[in-house]
């Protein structure tokens, strides 16, 4: 019986089941400002979480093969307009992606203008603002001549780079178009939404944003 009044104090009035019962109707509320509490911490945590993903190694893992590239790697905000080729109206768009069967291993280092831009892992994209006007892009070993483009304010170009062979060690840029650009992109991890409508940053690979 002592057990049962213990268990049970509302059902057994005493001075001892008194207090345990106002200690039983406080003690709800206690445990939903509790578990409020928790949630808010929990909250707070996920975007350090998410933040700490964004600043690991970007990688392709093939068998044996490895290749990474440093983060961080774009908000998911920013790697959906890229997939949806979005448009920016006041500057150009390009889009490099890099996303053919069998091209699994090394990186590709592409430059704009004369200067470095990013490194490709395999089946990765790119994506890089400029100002309207006449640009260059080249795989940045020099081989093979650069590509011009010319773009508009809201012009959306996208580039493939594209293996000479299965093995080869040396690639080309090709324009696609929108559909075949989105078959490959939707296949990529989107690795850097860059902006270049203004003087290039003094170091290589830094992260732009999406207006």
């Amino acid at each position: 019986m002592t057990k049962a009044w213990g268990r049970w104090p509302r059902l057994w009035p005493s001075e001892g089941s008194a207090r345990a019962f106002t200690r039983a109707t406080f003690y709800a509320p206690d445990m939903v400002l509790l578990g409020l509490s928790a949630a808010a911490l929990q909250g707070c945590a996920l975007p350090e979480r998410d933040e700490a993903k964004r600043l690991k190694p970007i990688c392709f893992t093939m068998l044996k093969t490895r290749t990474c590239v440093p983060g961080p790697s774009p908000k998911s905000s920013d790697a959906v307009k890229v997939r949806n080729l979005a448009l920016r109206p006041d500057a150009g768009r390009v889009v490099i992606v890099r996303a053919r069967d069998g091209d699994i291993q090394g990186l590709v280092l592409l430059g704009l203008n004369g200067q470095p831009l990013e490194s490709l892992i395999p089946y990765s994209a790119v994506a890089v603002d400029v100002p309207p006007g006449l640009h260059e892009m080249r795989i940045q070993e020099g081989v093979g001549a650069p590509l011009p483009l010319e773009l508009r304010a809201g012009d959306v170009a996208v580039l493939e780079v594209r293996r000479r062979g299965r093995y080869g060690q040396k690639f080309d840029l090709v324009r696609l178009s929108r559909q075949e650009g989105r078959a490959l992109i939707d296949e990529s991890r989107i690795l850097r939404v860059l902006d270049r409508t203004v003087s290039p940053p003094s170091t290589t690979g830094g992260e732009g944003s999406v207006p």
